[in-house]
């Protein structure tokens, strides 16, 4: 598939002839320079994708005739809930990229006793630019749906919201279950918590325990949050065959 892929409204997706929205047109005209006969794929955000061969190329727009619509191959069959703690932008958009890279479909950003940044001011605009920064992300890597990411929420109204969903809180001091083995015990929805610099508290640990997540260690190494975020996201991935047709047994 042509690695030139765009995200559109359904409503302009839907349209045999393709008229492209300035953002995806200037890309197409002043930034790709692609020329009139050249294919591009569209995406709906839904799940659905086509090709369209671009017809007119221009600086007022771009348009393109649109090929049947099918299903977009890029999405995992497993559900992934990253809860990752808010840390420094930098480390955090880029677990947001490379999450979305290994198939994350949401992410709740969490508050905890030991974030660094708890200033709510701000976040919409951050918000918006982690939104960018997934479809960015998503049209790069070949993702089908644009994953979900929910401003930044206390600890314990997070795992309130999660209520009877699967999941596993990664505590380093966890000594007798590793995240291969409570990944083994669970079903492919799963909600994945990865603490700030720090780790979580003993009594957030407790609170996630109570609430049904399994607490589970990523070694005896220890691990950025960056790190251990993506690390155990590409666990979780090859647990469940996403990473490939292996899958690991517990």
């Amino acid at each position: 598939m042509n690695s030139h892929r765009f995200f559109l409204q359904p409503e302009v997706f839907n349209q045999t002839e393709i008229v492209f929205p300035a953002a995806p047109a200037h890309q197409i005209n002043s930034v790709l320079r692609l020329k009139r006969g050249q294919t591009v794929t569209v995406l709906d955000n839904l799940g659905n994708c086509r090709s369209v061969i671009l017809d007119e190329i221009d600086n007022r727009h771009v348009t393109g005739s649109a090929n049947e619509i099918q299903p977009a191959p890029g999405e995992p069959k497993v559900r992934l809930i990253l809860c990752p703690a808010l840390t420094q932008r930098e480390k955090f958009e880029w677990i947001l990229q490379k999450g979305c890279e290994l198939g994350v479909s949401e992410f709740r950003p969490l508050l905890t006793s030991r974030t660094l940044s708890q200033d709510p001011m701000g976040w919409e605009i951050k918000l918006s630019r982690w939104q960018m920064i997934l479809q960015e992300a998503a049209e790069q890597c070949g993702r089908g749906i644009i994953p979900t990411v929910y401003l930044p929420q206390w600890f314990e109204k997070v795992i309130e919201q999660l209520g009877s969903a699967p999941g596993i809180i990664l505590h380093e001091k966890e000594q007798t279950t590793g995240l291969v083995t409570a990944l083994s015990t669970l079903n492919k929805s799963t909600a994945l918590l990865v603490g700030p610099e720090g780790g979580f508290s003993d009594e957030e640990v407790k609170l996630a325990a109570d609430a049904g997540l399994q607490p589970a260690s990523l070694g005896v190494r220890v691990l950025r949050m960056e790190t251990a975020a993506v690390a155990a996201c590409a666990v979780f991935m090859a647990a469940t065959g996403e990473l490939g047709d292996m899958t690991i047994s517990g």
